[in-house]
């Protein structure tokens, strides 16, 4: 078989419809006649609508000119152009391509070829951003995660590897990840994520986690949904390692609680009730008494009453140097209190300048009985106690 036969009888439409490079084929006005698989792929349009257009329809305006000198000139043999241009896609978006036209000698047809640029940052500056995101993750110790719903993957980045002690070479499963917290916080977290992933409900918690090395640290995990047509397709979020953070909190906590509990207890020793026989109370006050310590020993002093069935409550005033007209109120406020609740209020050991300043203000004890010392009123207490049984166990029954 000759060459020429072997050459005419190779199959060039199938090199033009199945080349990856854009291929045209166009009039001599510019007005395109044939286009390849790849040209009309990258583009979007069916052979349909662009046979017939001008090719410099579908370049951008302000990259249009090489193109449209290189039709307007008539000079004859071999000639091409080439260019960087935009080229508009059916969605009216654009696509970046290398294009070349060229013109044949003795033909009428011109030929076009493209290759699409992909828009690519230069590799440092990917690399600048990756190791600056890596960065900061590791120094806020905040990681991320990402749960492909519909094939099941799941993504972490490499803080959050490193938070749960883990290769990254682990292939991370939301089964596994749930394990990974503590037993007590495992209901937590799946109710959590499905609530997400079902309900497209975001989540925010602290929990404790044990790491692959057993240690238990604290973090927080977020999760937020990711819809499509009104349906969840990904749930993606943070993970932060908060395990120092917390446990200042819950010792912070811890020291406020004891705090809490020592003043109580000093609140309590500053108004010590004190059941010195049956049915009688004393309460030794010492000091100020100011708007709130007076609230506070009418309170706990009531409340003493109520709970005992106390019928006497003695206020021992021994330990009290001077009074104005506030306090003066105040402790007249605390005895016709007890009054209101069928108690008889006692008030013992007022001192010189305390019954001075009383004479002066005019103020009284609300018809509360005064004796000289704490014990002197003890025994009135203890005799009347004494009197009122006896006339009980002595009437007819």
């Amino acid at each position: 078989m000759s060459s020429a036969h072997d050459e005419h009888s190779i199959p060039y439409d199938l090199f033009f419809q199945t080349s990856r490079d854009l291929l045209c084929v166009l009039r001599g006005d510019g007005r395109m006649i044939r286009t390849n698989d790849a040209f009309r792929s990258v583009l979007g349009y069916p052979e349909s609508i662009l046979v017939g257009e001008p090719l410099l329809k579908l370049l951008h305006p302000e990259d249009a000119g090489p193109v449209r000198a290189f039709l307007a000139s008539n000079e004859g043999g071999d000639a091409n152009v080439s260019v960087r241009a935009r080229f508009l896609h059916r969605d009216l978006s654009h696509r970046s391509l290398v294009f070349v036209l060229r013109r044949v000698a003795g033909d009428t047809k011109l030929y076009g070829s493209g290759i699409e640029i992909h828009t690519q940052e230069p590799v440092p500056d990917w690399e600048r951003r990756r190791n600056l995101f890596h960065k900061m993750g590791a120094t806020a110790k905040v990681g991320g995660w990402d749960v492909d719903l519909e094939t099941g993957e799941q993504y972490w980045t490499e803080e959050t590897y490193r938070i749960h002690e883990l290769p990254l070479s682990h292939d991370p499963k939301v089964d596994t990840g749930i394990a990974s917290y503590a037993p007590e916080d495992q209901a937590t977290i799946a109710a959590a994520f499905g609530a997400a992933a079902s309900e497209g409900k975001p989540y925010d918690l602290e929990l404790q986690l044990i790491t692959a090395t057993g240690r238990r640290v604290w973090v927080r995990t977020a999760g937020v949904p990711v819809m499509e047509n009104g349906k969840v397709v990904r749930v993606m979020g943070a993970f932060q390692d908060i395990d120092e953070f917390k446990r200042r909190e819950l010792d912070l906590e811890e020291k406020l609680a004891i705090i809490e509990a020592q003043r109580s207890e000093i609140q309590a020793l500053s108004v010590p009730i004190i059941q010195v026989w049956d049915d009688v109370l004393a309460l030794p006050v010492v000091g100020e008494v100011d708007e709130a310590r007076a609230a506070d020993i009418t309170s706990r002093l009531l409340d003493a009453v109520v709970a005992t069935g106390a019928r006497f409550a003695i206020l021992d005033l021994t330990g009290v140097e001077s009074v104005d007209a506030g306090t003066a109120e105040r402790l007249s406020g605390i005895l016709r209190a007890i009054r209101l609740l069928g108690a008889e209020g006692i008030v013992t050991g007022i001192r010189p300048a305390v019954a001075q300043m009383f004479a002066t203000l005019e103020a009284g004890f609300a018809g509360a009985r005064t004796l000289s010392n704490l014990r002197e009123a003890i025994k009135v207490c203890m005799r009347r106690v004494t009197r009122g049984a006896l006339q009980a166990s002595a009437r007819p029954r």
